[in-house]
């Protein structure tokens, strides 16, 4: 593979994992390219001209199937990949897969949520909390996370700006939580990563909701805060329309020798030799890579000697809860929208066997764009209709909240026979829910019932769901210091392969309620640290 370019450090994927890693190397002076399969989103992308609640589409976009359910109008967006480009094979009422491929990968529309997981949640981890504080607040820092310190043991305090500031239907929900007159029960700002500061190019402009992407650029993501202090160095590179195939070895099996890609415009096949790779791109299509690279030495997949590889994929189950507060009702808006979701909801609650369980949700209250609700109102002639609609219009409150993932190894991702669009094998998943999560989904909507009513819900919508679609996927490549148990080590290097490295949401073992966003952003800070380190003595080459 002489021929072949070659750099220090390849990273595959600009996401959460990838774009932090990039930075870090780069700005450490190694010679980095980054491989995205997709290409780059124009700056304006996300901008638009309507104001929240005024979309003339409401909505109503190519996907969206009716009746409409106001819970999936997340899940139906341009940029998501198709089921000829996705990772996995997309089976009617299967595990359904997100992917986004541009470069920020699904920060482009990342609502923006960054907790901590608690030294509770590491348990098991072949590390513990205090060696991730660090990590975590310097990531803190550089992607700008709003919050407000709560000295809540399981959901420890970072390094925040000022949050935006509650409004009526916020203190409504924090009233009612406090009414429950739990003790592990609490409603506190949401800590996202959003600049609120006034005043700036991308201060937070209060759409009333992230997950459509921000036109201004608020919402933190690698190529508008990072890219930009990283693009023009001599050692960075960021080739987009790269699709990463397999991993190549030649001669050594301890080491990869080669990165295979397809240029996705020109359908050429080319390699990029690396001292170092690291595979960032998300717990389902970073095994894609390792068993699409499976050879003679390694038939089951490479990293896989274990037998760990595509076990125990999880999601966050939740349970998704609406209504109309009816003492909101006739109010009109004088107050900051903001960023919808401006609340953290955490409590504990019990299943059918008296087994406790924590989960963390939040509250969101936005200006629709879609007003699902006017289909409750067939009944009434279109006079009453309209006043209905007006005076409720401020009124909507919906909560989403999740629970701990299941680690079965049963739910898993494998090889799969069917090619995507460039020729390459999709992975098959399996999943399956179990009692166990089902009854977990159904404690937490009876909680969120309690806490709604007390804050005047009138008719209450309600939904949950583990298929996927709380797009937290973790579990694939997880960490572990016994190499028989899992894919990677505490450096988030392969137990088998001595440079390759893994970050992304797949490391991370067991699930815990809280998102994982943070987290693969301050492991990723770790890694880059880690490998600078070594490249620092002379190592990079070597180990």
């Amino acid at each position: 593979m002489a021929d072949a370019e070659f750099c220090d450090v390849c990273v595959v994927g600009t996401g959460a994992g990838g774009g932090v890693l990039a930075y870090e190397l780069a700005k450490a002076g190694l010679n980095v390219v980054s491989l995205e399969q997709g290409g780059r989103l124009p700056a304006d992308h996300f901008r638009t001209t309507d104001r929240p609640g005024a979309a003339t589409d409401f909505g109503v976009r190519a996907g969206t199937v009716w009746p409409s359910d106001p819970h999936d109008s997340l899940f139906v967006h341009e940029l998501f990949a198709g089921a000829d480009t996705g990772s996995a094979v997309q089976r009617p009422g299967g595990f359904r897969q997100y992917q986004i491929h541009a470069v920020d990968g699904l920060q482009s529309l990342w609502n923006g949520v960054s907790v901590r997981f608690s030294p509770g949640d590491l348990a098991g981890w072949p590390f513990g909390y205090d060696e991730l504080a660090g990590h975590y607040a310097a990531v803190e820092r550089r992607i700008t996370v709003c919050g407000t310190a709560e000295n809540i043991p399981e959901l420890p305090d970072g390094d925040y700006i000022p949050p935006k500031p509650l409004r009526p239907s916020d203190r409504m929900i924090v009233d009612a939580v406090r009414r429950l007159g739990e003790q592990d029960a609490y409603a506190i700002p949401n800590r996202k990563a959003i600049n609120t500061r006034a005043g700036m190019e991308t201060s937070c402009i209060s759409t009333g909701i992230c997950t459509s992407g921000c036109p201004v650029g608020s919402v933190y993501k690698f190529s508008a805060r990072l890219l930009p202090e990283i693009a023009n160095l001599p050692n960075y590179e960021l080739r987009t329309h790269a699709k990463v195939v397999r991993l190549l070895r030649d001669g050594d099996e301890r080491r990869v020798e080669a990165v295979e890609y397809i240029d996705t415009r020109t359908g050429e096949t080319r390699r990029l030799r690396a001292g170092l790779v690291v595979l960032a791109a998300g717990a389902i299509e970073t095994p894609r890579i390792l068993f699409n690279s499976a050879d003679e030495r390694d038939p089951a997949g490479l990293a896989n000697r274990s037998g760990q590889l595509g076990l125990r994929l999880q999601d966050n189950p939740k349970a998704v809860l609406s209504t109309s507060l009816w003492k909101l009702w006739g109010k009109r808006r004088n107050y900051d929208i903001g960023y919808g979701d401006l609340l953290i909801l955490m409590a504990r609650t019990g299943l059918p066997d008296g087994e406790a369980f924590p989960f963390i949700g939040h509250a969101i209250h936005g200006i629709p764009d879609a007003p699902h609700y006017l289909g409750g109102l067939a009944p009434f002639p279109a006079p009453v209709k309209r006043e209905l609609a007006r005076l409720m219009f401020h009124s909507y409150v919906t909560l989403g909240l999740f629970c701990a993932g299941d680690p079965n190894p049963a739910n898993r991702v494998r090889p799969g026979r069917q090619l995507d669009r460039f020729g390459v094998p999709q992975v098959e998943i399996d999943f399956t829910v179990s009692a166990r999560t089902r009854d977990m989904m159904q404690a937490m909507a009876v909680w969120g019932r309690r806490v709604l009513r007390k804050a005047s819900a009138t008719s209450i919508y309600e939904t949950s769901d583990n298929s996927g679609t709380g797009i937290h996927y973790a579990g694939t490549t997880p960490l572990s210091a016994d190499p028989a148990q899992g894919v990677i080590n505490a450096d988030l290097r392969s137990h088998d392969i001595d440079n390759l490295y893994i970050c992304d949401g797949g490391v991370i073992p067991t699930l815990p309620d809280k998102h994982l966003t943070l987290t693969i952003m301050a492991l990723s800070h770790r890694l880059g640290r880690h490998i600078a380190a070594r490249s620092g003595r002379d190592q990079l080459q070597a180990a």
